[in-house]
């Protein structure tokens, strides 16, 4: 066997052990994925929130920075690390509805295809806070719609722009008094995910640790400056995974088993670790 052929395989082996991550390809993903991209365990891979759940279930990634309500909607089992998620207690600025009319007359709502967490949060705020049901449509023309709701980065780009506006991370919490998480990471029961589970609990402490670096490379790429994205780490987003964190979760299901928007309510099941509490 020749150099190159044996260095390939080499590349292939180590490429064949790596850990495949999926994370959210959104700016509200970066601390918790902060320096996994030249992790020599990990192989990266960024994705819609959508597609990181049927990722999980399908085998083609051995962890999802999932959406919540997607625990409910798998096919199979999971078990979710209690390290880190993606949360809000009060106004979370990138999950938002916008409405040409005003909120308690939208009857449909376009929605952002790459959510499905927030979709399901939209229809319980409406029950919630206007005792109607709420139609849903996938989102595909923004100009043609009189009521969207979006996630993510494309959020700013709207800002202002619509007469009416209603932020459901900060509409959530005043009906509820809880905090909400939009996603966390699972991996497939019955995987012993201790390693893994570590790496990425020493990556999110890292990013907790380094925001001024990941505004500074990475909030003109979503298009955050610097002010915004700075602000939107120290007020908008929370990534503790505690108690109230997981009553929000916990209300969140109960609620949308109660309005059969999931299937079943699958009780909070975490993976057993050795490492020692949570960020």
């Amino acid at each position: 066997m020749n150099n190159t052929s044996q260095n390939h395989l080499e590349e292939q082996e180590e490429a064949d052990n790596r850990y495949r991550v999926g994370a959210v390809s959104f700016f509200n993903a970066r601390p918790l994925i902060y320096g996994l991209d030249g992790c020599p365990r990990v192989l990266l891979q960024p994705k819609v929130p959508a597609q990181l759940g049927l990722d999980l279930d399908s085998g083609t990634i051995d962890v999802g920075l999932v959406p919540s309500i997607d625990y409910q909607t798998s096919r199979s089992d999971w078990l979710i690390l209690p390290i880190a998620a993606i949360g809000s207690e009060g106004e979370v600025l990138t999950v938002r509805v916008f409405s040409q009319q005003p909120l308690d007359e939208i009857d449909c709502l376009a929605c952002d295809t790459d959510s499905h967490t927030s979709v399901a949060l939209a229809r319980i705020i409406w029950h919630l806070r206007y005792s109607r049901s709420l139609a849903v449509k996938p989102l595909r023309d923004i100009e043609s719609e009189s009521a969207i709701l979006l996630i993510g980065d494309k959020v700013l780009g709207q800002l202002g722009r619509w007469p009416h506006e209603l932020d459901l991370g900060s509409a959530w919490t005043e009906l509820t008094l809880l905090p909400f998480v939009y996603a966390f990471w699972a991996v497939p029961f019955g995987v012993n995910a201790d390693v893994l589970a570590g790496i990425l609990q020493r990556t999110c402490r890292e990013g907790m640790a380094n925001i001024d670096d990941i505004i500074e490379r990475y909030a003109g790429q979503h298009g955050f400056d610097d002010d915004i994205a700075r602000r939107y780490f120290a007020d908008n987003l929370v990534f503790d995974f505690g108690t109230r964190q997981r009553q929000g979760l916990t209300r969140f299901y109960e609620l949308a088993y109660q309005l059969q928007l999931v299937p079943q309510q699958r009780p909070l099941r975490f993976f057993p670790s050795s490492m020692g509490g949570m960020l």
